[in-house]
């Protein structure tokens, strides 16, 4: 009897102090299962979403990428709303909302390209996301919405093909 209940509190034990003092961790393994994302909820925030870190790993463990979105006060940085890898494992997106409330309305979405691990803003390329929730198609095509950079007091509907977007860029 006692070899199975020291165990158990042991066990027990850990995963209370683990949920007390860590931190909350998602994982997003890549579609082709050669990366996984992780999404991690920092202890500052104490609104919404709260504040988040993103790091990409291999399967390994080798840190490829990583962002911290946290503040020093808790209330001036970004929390991860919804992320997901695109169908073809060629990015890795997600929707942010503000740990403070600032603007409400706006939700700033990044995401990682594979091939050189840089993190974009939609922002810079569409205007500002009004939506947390996108919808990925293959190959890599994302549905989100928000406003033009040339016309910011309509809402509109982009569909975007994000491997096209970045080669602009080159």
């Amino acid at each position: 009897m006692k070899k199975i209940t020291i165990p158990l509190v042991l066990g027990s034990l850990f995963l209370i102090v683990g949920l007390a003092y860590g931190n909350k961790q998602q994982e997003y393994p890549s579609p082709d299962g050669k990366y996984i994302a992780y999404v991690i909820a920092l202890p500052k925030a104490p609104y919404g979403c709260g504040e988040s870190e993103i790091i990409i790993r291999t399967k390994k463990g080798k840190i490829l990428c990583s962002k911290n979105y946290g503040s020093e006060d808790g209330e001036h940085g970004f929390g991860v709303e919804r992320a997901a890898w695109t169908p073809d494992s060629k990015f890795f997106i997600y929707s942010m909302s503000s740990s403070g409330g600032h603007q409400a309305w706006h939700f700033p979405t990044d995401f990682i390209a594979v091939s050189d691990f840089k993190i974009r803003s939609l922002d810079n390329y569409l205007g500002l996301v009004t939506d947390p929730d996108f919808e990925l198609t293959a190959p890599d095509i994302i549905r989100i919405t928000g406003r033009r950079i040339d016309n910011l007091l309509n809402e509109t509907r982009f569909e975007i093909n994000l491997n096209k977007l970045i080669e602009k860029d080159k």
